[in-house]
């Protein structure tokens, strides 16, 4: 029987972590989300907190010109522990890798980490891109992390602005492109558990194609 792999690529604050648990529980699917990088973590021999602040972000201008003292010979001054041990195109491949392994396992719903890309091939793949206005976002991570509205503007545009770049260079698309999905939904409209019905809706017309076992 054909596997369901429910992928949600989201702008921040705009629901997708919600929306996920919330469909994982419904379906009875696995969910994915830290547990990616908790695994990218060990496998790559680095902290999951250091990793973390790296996911879906470009390394930037300083970071890329260090890289190659650091690495340098023996004989080369000392220099202190590097700020990115790990290239991002290998985190990039162990989390695609690590993707791929339980979307051969599980039925289950996938948070960010361009698994839309990763399991494009899949047949039971139902792609879901959440966005929502600026507004909306800012209220919601206000409340979500306690934080000043202007705070919030700063997070949701810095996330953006990284999210975008980062998954251009890793797979050539465009984040925001709404033909790379095949659901786009603005949950300021909807709200949250509208959005999780519509995701419903067409994931029972996918498994119904591919004779996907009912949960």
């Amino acid at each position: 029987m054909g596997k369901i792999l429910i992928t949600i690529s989201r702008q921040f604050a705009s629901g997708g972590a919600y929306i996920g648990q919330s469909l994982a529980r419904r379906f009875s699917y696995a969910y994915f989300d830290r547990e990616i990088l908790r695994r990218a973590a060990e496998q790559l021999d680095e902290e999951e907190a250091r990793i973390e602040k790296r996911e879906e972000r470009l390394s930037g201008f300083f970071e890329d010109v260090i890289r190659p003292f650091i690495f340098g010979s023996p004989e080369t001054a000392y220099m202190p522990p590097p700020l990115r041990p790990v290239d991002d195109r290998d985190l990039f491949r162990a989390e695609a890798a690590i993707i791929r392994q339980f979307a051969k396992k599980y039925d289950a719903v996938f948070v960010g980490r361009c698994a839309s890309h990763v399991l494009r091939e899949e047949p039971g793949l139902v792609n879901i891109f959440l966005h929502a206005r600026m507004e909306f976002r800012v209220k919601q991570a206000m409340e979500a992390y306690g934080v000043s509205a202007d705070e919030a503007a700063g997070l949701i545009e810095k996330s953006d602005h990284d999210r975008r770049k980062f998954i251009s260079a890793m797979t050539g698309a465009d984040w925001t492109d709404v033909r790379n999905y095949h659901l786009a939904i603005d949950t300021g409209r909807t709200g949250f558990k509208t959005a999780e019905e519509m995701v419903r809706l067409l994931v029972e017309e996918v498994r119904a194609k591919i004779g996907g076992a009912k949960s």
